[in-house]
């Protein structure tokens, strides 16, 4: 009864299959902090414009899978608190602000564009569309969903695309890399900050033009 049993075991291990844990490359920008993983199936690639910060690839040649990410200065609503972020993003960072960002491509259509949604730790707009891109002499046809968030004085952009044919076999993927964005925290949750009481138990000081230390204590 054991033999039988362990070898009905055995076969039952052998028969079921074995998961693959996929891996992920943690990437981090050294200058805005921004920070994405994505499957170690996908290679960085070199990029094409001055304002992108990474871009990377998938491994199906064919389907060319690119995700690509912008980040650009922008102080225009830095005077605005943290609150208003919601009223922010809708000016900033809409339907009018994709219309723009597509201007750059061919024969653009927008499938649809979404405020309320989210990027790393800020409030973001996202759309998805179809568009006609060069790629050498040859024109082809791509369907993409890009975020945009207005955090701070920066600006931030992803665009996910593929050839429009094969866009479903990798939207998964793209929402994938999209929610690992995260950069690097400017605003706190409390409107006025951790208050340390700075000035408690601490002597007073004046300035004075003379003297070795520059400061006198009384």
């Amino acid at each position: 009864m054991n033999m039988y049993l362990r070898l009905f075991l055995f076969l039952l291990l052998v028969g079921v299959p074995v998961s693959v844990k996929a891996d992920y490359f943690v990437w981090q920008d050294a200058q805005s902090r921004l920070s994405l993983s994505f499957p170690d199936t996908w290679k960085v690639q070199n990029n094409r414009n001055p304002r992108d910060v990474l871009t990377i690839s998938g491994p199906a040649g064919g389907d060319d899978p690119v995700c690509t990410i912008k980040t650009n200065e922008d102080k225009r609503y830095v005077i605005y608190p943290p609150e208003l972020g919601d009223a922010v993003q809708k000016v900033a960072v809409s339907t009018s602000f994709w219309e723009s960002y597509m201007g750059h491509y061919d024969n653009y259509a927008l499938d649809r564009v979404y405020d309320g949604a989210g990027l790393g730790r800020w409030l973001a707009s996202y759309a998805t569309a179809t568009y006609s891109h060069h790629n050498g002499t040859a024109r082809e046809q791509r369907r993409g969903i890009m975020f945009a968030s207005l955090y701070y004085d920066t600006l931030y952009v992803i665009e996910c695309s593929s050839r429009r044919h094969t866009y479903s076999v990798w939207e998964d993927n793209f929402k994938s890399i999209i929610k690992s964005v995260d950069f690097k925290k400017v605003h706190n949750e409390r409107k006025t900050g951790h208050y340390t009481d700075f000035l408690k138990g601490a002597d007073l000081y004046f300035w004075a033009q003379t003297g070795p230390e520059g400061t006198v204590r009384y």
